[in-house]
């Protein structure tokens, strides 16, 4: 691609909202425009630039859970203590960021993931990473305590009504004169759900139980959120950061990090033993907290399924993707 070109790749909002100087370093620094990913809530391009390569990310207007001030001033939060991308330039919208690259050297931390529940499936025997992920996880999971609160606050029960109540909003959306086959499936895993509700209760009291006080949450510590930058972790993704629960953090990385059962053991004892807003029997409460995990991924799941059977157009393949998750989801609770 010739230095001319990176606004064919590019948005053309994003040009209008950047400052003409900003602008026009691009234009004349950018050699290539590579698209990172596009999900759910977001798009990100690798600009590679003369001097150091940025990431640009394009954000969806998902407002009714994403708050972009609190996603916003968590990163600056984390960022200061050097585990997360520098944060060069935001559109006032908030439409757009503008950040560091991190060129993962060692290896894409990415690349290696898996689900587990409390109990299963087996982990590996051995080790699969090329260094000692223990380290590394426990450093970065300690820094995120220090961090101050963020103004959002979610509770483990508020969580789950958070869940409940956009469920209940989509069951009531559906008119039984229109339902289809996904329909009635889609009716038929929620009151699976649903049916599930006591147990849930149980184990978010059970896990409530052990907290002292709330804290910095990332909430979303799965591989593709961190980059292993030289000697530590740096997460990204900053969307459903908030005060809550200290065990969460820790329940998502056991649960998408293939540890060994070593490594898993060695990883939850050092990080609960003498947490300051845990107390001392909170290790007993894990099995709660990976349910807990498990039971919010399958009505998020289910969640998506609703939304995309309320699309005009049927998109039959990514229906059926999200009751598979559902499933997988829920065979991984203990």
């Amino acid at each position: 691609m010739n230095k001319d070109e990176p606004w064919e790749y590019l948005p053309n909002a994003l040009k209008q909202a950047l400052p003409p100087a900003l602008a026009l370093l691009i234009s004349q620094q950018c050699t290539r425009v590579v698209k990172l990913s596009t999900g759910l809530s977001n798009t990100n391009y690798h600009l590679h630039m003369d001097g150091k390569d940025w990431v640009v990310r394009d954000n969806l207007c998902i407002a009714q859970w994403c708050d972009r001030n609190n996603e916003v001033d968590c990163w600056k939060n984390v960022a200061a203590m050097s585990i997360a991308p520098t944060l060069l330039w935001i559109s006032d919208d908030k439409r757009f960021y503008i950040s560091e690259f991190i060129q993962q050297v060692q290896f894409d931390w990415s690349t290696i993931y898996d689900e587990f529940g409390f109990n299963q499936p087996l982990r590996p025997t051995q080790s699969i990473y090329p260094v000692d992920p223990v380290p590394l996880l426990l450093q970065l999971l300690n820094q995120l305590i220090t961090l101050p609160l963020p103004e959002k606050v979610v509770s483990l029960s508020g969580q789950w009504q958070i869940y409940l109540d956009d469920l209940l909003r989509l069951a009531q959306s559906q008119q039984a004169g229109l339902l289809s086959q996904y329909h009635a499936d889609w009716r038929a895993n929620f009151q699976q759900l649903l049916a599930m509700q006591p147990q849930m209760d149980v184990w978010v009291n059970d896990a409530e139980s052990c907290l002292i006080s709330p804290q910095f949450c990332h909430r979303d510590l799965t591989p593709f959120n961190l980059l292993l930058k030289q000697d530590k972790l740096v997460c990204i993704d900053f969307e459903y950061c908030a005060t809550s629960h200290p065990m969460f953090d820790l329940a998502s990385v056991i649960a998408s990090h293939p540890l060994t059962p070593q490594q898993t053991d060695e990883l939850t004892s050092q990080y609960l033993s003498l947490h300051p807003n845990l107390s001392v029997d909170a290790p007993k409460f894990m099995l709660q907290m990976m349910n807990i995990f498990w039971m919010y991924s399958a009505a998020w799941a289910l969640m998506m399924a609703g939304r995309s059977l309320l699309d005009a157009k049927e998109h039959d393949e990514e229906i059926a993707s999200y009751f598979i998750l559902f499933n997988k989801y829920l065979s991984l609770i203990s």
